[in-house]
């Protein structure tokens, strides 16, 4: 990767760093731009939509008849539906802080059954200026540890 600044990301945490040139052959700096935490993709979608006018039994039945009740395939498009929302949502927050940091090149590592996802969602020049891409979770990653991911990152000139 040749770029100076890259976004780490997942459903629900995006963080932006860039990398800058220190004096003396030090190794370069890696400074966190911008963190983000979303906090419905952290939530289950029983916490998210509840049901306490209706209050539906965990059990139905009594006796040999007895059955737990889960939740219906219609529930599961919530899922589906709140990864579209995360994406879009993502993007968004990318998108905001490319223009405002004006990279030439930028480098994005998402875990890989987001990452197309996300960056559909982009707009199209500033996702040609992405030069690299990842397809694994490095949000929780050390800031200093990110260059090893990050192989062939440039550092940019110091600010």
């Amino acid at each position: 990767m040749n770029s100076s600044f890259f976004i780490v990301a997942d459903r629900g945490n995006l963080k932006a760093y860039r990398v800058e040139k220190t004096p003396a052959g030090r190794p370069p700096r890696v400074e966190l731009v911008e963190g983000i935490s979303l906090i419905e993709p952290h939530l289950s979608s029983s916490e998210l939509f509840t049901d306490e006018a209706g209050a539906f039994p965990r059990q139905t039945g009594g006796g040999p008849r007895r059955t737990m009740q889960g939740n219906s395939i219609a529930e599961r498009h919530y899922d589906i539906e709140e990864d579209r929302r995360s994406a879009k949502l993502l993007a968004k927050h990318i998108g905001d802080i490319l223009r405002r940091e004006k990279p030439e090149e930028w480098s994005f590592a998402a875990p890989g059954d987001i990452q197309e996802s996300v960056l559909a969602e982009l707009e199209p020049h500033l996702r040609a200026r992405l030069s690299a891409r990842l397809a694994c979770d490095l949000v929780n990653i050390p800031a200093h540890q990110l260059l090893d991911h990050f192989t062939g990152v440039h550092a940019g000139p110091p600010a």
